[in-house]
């Protein structure tokens, strides 16, 4: 595990949407400079450390994992409501307790699962989350959710600049324009041939083979 010299950024999670103990689970830590990324398989840990200098971009993706969950914690809530409804004593049943098992299985049940509902909820969208560089793409699955991811990169973000620099506001568009400018310049007007090479308009000069 990391030494003291590191500070959690996210605590470990599942790679996929089920948190069970065989699946890898993927920790992000923060370095002097470099981001650490440790999964943990139960059995073995890998780090990956991505130093600032290194850094090219940050990307969020938003999902639709957060609708998908609610919209199941949401109707199995339904469900064992309306048994939970079905199962409570009316008039005339033999007795309050006559279906007490019942009662509390469905009751439980349907906490559960509204409690999942909420929970999901509370936490806000979902997203997927790349760090760029120049040798490689990777996903940061501890960062599922697009309000933490966000404040991951704040965080970072003056790490990055100090490693790398930082453009001034106003030359960024300068030099689009000026790389823009060069591209057209490189690409020929259409109809018009390129200039041959010197000395090819001679009468004894060789065939050019292209």
């Amino acid at each position: 595990m990391p030494g003291k010299e590191y500070q959690r950024l996210t605590r470990a999670r599942s790679r996929s949407g089920f948190a069970v103990a065989f699946i890898s689970r993927s920790s992000l830590w923060l370095g002097k400079d470099h981001l650490l990324c440790v999964e943990n398989n139960g059995y073995t840990e890998t780090y990956k450390r991505f130093y600032f200098r290194d850094i090219q971009a940050v990307t969020f993706m938003a999902t639709k994992r957060r609708a998908i969950w609610n919209w199941i914690w949401g109707v199995m809530t339904a469900i064992f409501l309306v048994l939970l409804l079905g199962s409570l004593p009316y008039t005339g049943s033999a007795g309050p307790n006559s279906n007490l098992g019942e009662i509390v299985f469905f009751a439980f049940l349907t906490s559960v699962f509204a409690v999942a509902f909420l929970i999901n909820s509370v936490l806000g969208p979902t997203c997927i989350c790349h760090v760029r560089t120049a040798v490689q793409v990777e996903e940061l699955s501890s960062l599922n959710r697009l309000r933490r991811a966000r404040k991951m990169f704040n965080r970072i973000r003056p790490l990055i600049a100090a490693a790398q620099g930082e453009l001034p506001p106003g030359e960024v568009p300068a030099r689009m324009r000026a790389a823009a400018v060069s591209t057209e310049a490189a690409t020929p007007a259409p109809g018009i041939s390129p200039a041959p090479p010197p000395g090819t308009d001679r009468p004894d000069a060789p065939p050019i083979i292209s």
